[in-house]
This record gives C-alpha cells, sequence and structure tokens, in this order.
C-alpha cells in the first residue's frame, strides 16, 4: 500500500499552528509575526518625564500683544522762504550742532533746550533763561568758556561769532531765531517730505523725525484694565527670543478701537511702557513683543509645571501619575485648576499634594 507522504501532514499540521498564533496575536496586539520555538521579545522599557508637585507662591499674570515704538514724532518746518539745498538722509541722528537742514545755503543748527527760540538773540535783548541756554549749548560746541547766565554781553557776542566763523556763515555776532531748532533730546530722521532743490516757504514740512528713545504701546482690554497702574513693572518678551524689564509710563483713557477682522469693536485702555534696556529693542521698531502684566499673589499653593495637565474634557484637567511599566493602565487624578504664571499652574485636588511625581510629556 502507498504511504502518504509525511511532508504533507507536516505541512498541514504547521500551518493549522501558524494560523492559530496569528489570529491569537492578531486578537491582542492587532498583528504579529510568528515563528515556533521563538519568544516574543520584551517590551522597551518605558520613559518618561516627570516632575514633583510643589509648594510655593503663584502670581497670576495677564498677557497682552504689543509693539514697540519711538517715544515720539517731530514734524520739521523750513524756518526760512528760498530753495532747500540740504537735507539729513532718513536715519541721521541730529544731536547738538547738527545741520538740521539748508536752505539757500543757510545752516539751520539743532540746540538742546526746552525753552523755545521766541525771539533773536542780541546784544540789546533783554534778560531771559533763552539767553542762559543759548550759552549753555555754546559750551557744549566749545566757543563759550565763561559760566552761562541769563545775560547777554559781550562775551556772548564774541562766542556766537566764533560760532559762526566755524560754520562758515557771516560773523554778525548775533543770531536769528529762524536758524536754530530746540530739542530736549536727539532726534532721528525718519521720512522725508521735501528734496533738494524745492521752493519752499516759512513753515513747510521738511521731513519728520522721532526721538531716539523706543517704547512698547499695548491695548490692554477693558476687563484687565486693573493689571496696568503707572509705575508698575512688566516683563517684554522680544522676537530676539530674549526679555527686558518694562516700566508702565502712562495708562490712557479707554478708547473704541476696531477689531482686527473688522467684525466689530471692543473698549481697550492704551498704556505706554519704557524700557530702560534701550540696546535690546535698538533693532526692534514695529516689532510685536509680549508683555507680561503681574497680578495677585498667592502664597503656598500647590504647582506643576503647565505641561502636565491633561485635559479629559473641555472645562476639567487632571494630571497623569508616572506607570510602572508600559502595560499598566494610566491613572488620571482630577484637579482644580487655579493661577497661571511662568510656565506653572496652581492645581488643588483629592490625593494631590507636595511631592507627588506626575507625567511631564517631552517637548
Amino acid at each position: 500500500m502507498p504511504h502518504e507522504p509525511v511532508t504533507t501532514r507536516r505541512g498541514r499540521r504547521r500551518w493549522g499552528i501558524a494560523s492559530a498564533g496569528v489570529t491569537l496575536a492578531a486578537l491582542i496586539a492587532g498583528y504579529a509575526v510568528w515563528a515556533p520555538g521563538q519568544e516574543e521579545p520584551a517590551p522597551p522599557p518605558l520613559t518618561v518625564s516627570t516632575a514633583e508637585v510643589t509648594t510655593g507662591s503663584v502670581a497670576s499674570e495677564t498677557k497682552v500683544a504689543g509693539t514697540v515704538q519711538y517715544a515720539s514724532t517731530v514734524p520739521i518746518t523750513s524756518g526760512l522762504a528760498g530753495v532747500v539745498t540740504e537735507l539729513p538722509a532718513p536715519g541721521t541722528t541730529l544731536s547738538v550742532g547738527a545741520v538740521v537742514y539748508r536752505v539757500d545755503t543757510r545752516p539751520v543748527i539743532m540746540l538742546s533746550g526746552t525753552v523755545p527760540a521766541w525771539r533773536d538773540f542780541s546784544s540789546d535783548m533783554s534778560d531771559g533763561e533763552d539767553v542762559r541756554q543759548l550759552e549753555q549749548n555754546l559750551r557744549t560746541l566749545g566757543v563759550f568758556s565763561g559760566e552761562p547766565d541769563n545775560r547777554f554781553t559781550w562775551d556772548t557776542t564774541v562766542a556766537i561769532r566764533a560760532w559762526q566763523k566755524s560754520l562758515g556763515v557771516e560773523r554778525t555776532g548775533t543770531l536769528e531765531r529762524s536758524m536754530i531748532l530746540i530739542s530736549d533730546q536727539d532726534l532721528r530722521v525718519d521720512a522725508v517730505d521735501s528734496r533738494v532743490g524745492a521752493q519752499v516757504d516759512a513753515g513747510s514740512s521738511l521731513y519728520r523725525a522721532t526721538s531716539r528713545q523706543l517704547v512698547v504701546e499695548v491695548n490692554v482690554k477693558s476687563s484687565d484694565r486693573q493689571v496696568a497702574v503707572v509705575g508698575g513693572t512688566v516683563t517684554v518678551s522680544l522676537p530676539t527670543g530674549v526679555t527686558a524689564d518694562g516700566l508702565v509710563e502712562s495708562v490712557a483713557a479707554p478708547v473704541n478701537k476696531p477689531d482686527a477682522d473688522g467684525s466689530g469693536s471692543s473698549i481697550v485702555v492704551p498704556v505706554r511702557i519704557t524700557v530702560a534696556d534701550q540696546p535690546a529693542v535698538a533693532d526692534l521698531a514695529l516689532s510685536g513683543v509680549t508683555v507680561s502684566f503681574a497680578g495677585a499673589v498667592t502664597d503656598d499653593v500647590l504647582t506643576v509645571p503647565v505641561d502636565a495637565l491633561v485635559p479629559i474634557s473641555d472645562t476639567q484637567f487632571a494630571v497623569e501619575l508616572p506607570r510602572k511599566n508600559p502595560e499598566a493602565e494610566r491613572t488620571l487624578i482630577p484637579v482644580t485648576v487655579g493661577a497661571f504664571a511662568s510656565g506653572l499652574v496652581e492645581i488643588s485636588g483629592a490625593k494631590i499634594v507636595a511631592g507627588l511625581s506626575v507625567v511631564v510629556p517631552a517637548r
């Protein structure tokens, strides 16, 4: 009698075993590769980042988008009628002694001070603080050696003549008010409105200048206006990745501002913030920044990193306890969330104690 081939029976037996193994593995893991006599590899160890619940103080924060701006804008108009023969280039810095512009080759010079040039200067003028201011500038320019006072004397005349000689103009010893521009700070030329060769009248616009100082301007929502207090400190996050300390300089009256999408408007409070570290914002004019206003401080609260929060609904959060192995089920502990500040969040709830380790997803 012919014998049935052994290989066939063996093949059927192996196919049956393999089918059962694949089916079982598929039910457990979704897919598997079966090999008789081999043990499944051990799962890799579970590695997670954790943080401990800590006790401390939390100051709530309100963050508002802002813009770096020049502190002030100064329109420069001609004090003379004639043809423009010189204008400074945009970006030029104007300080004491700088030529602000020339009309018919006559220079108009910038001087420092707070008293406007309201009259001409000559030996027959009455005493005044504008005279003292002029003499202080002449001393800064190195042509006046005396002690500035409010009297126009022979020493003042001599100093003006020496200055006029250095400028290449007629040495009269007198000074017309149209030949000087008084400013209490250095200026930066912004946008030029006129051009060399243009015919201008007295009062014609030549260009716009700005202060050198940069500030941050923000619009705080009316509901958050209590966070903006004159003299209060803030933190300004710059697009360069660094932060700078700021001081609230002014808080204006509420205004109605159109929404960005044009759908309506909202009441906002304009706030101006000074930044002491001017080099940090030197090249950031018109750049967007984020300003953090500190709120109320809460002491002796439990906190965790914000990233440790696990949303379990639209309004509820939990923290996750570390698992001992990958197969273990997640353990979530619901928490009540409080203030957010500097990457931390205040939490409370059953089983939440200082020193408890919670999972913090790796970034």
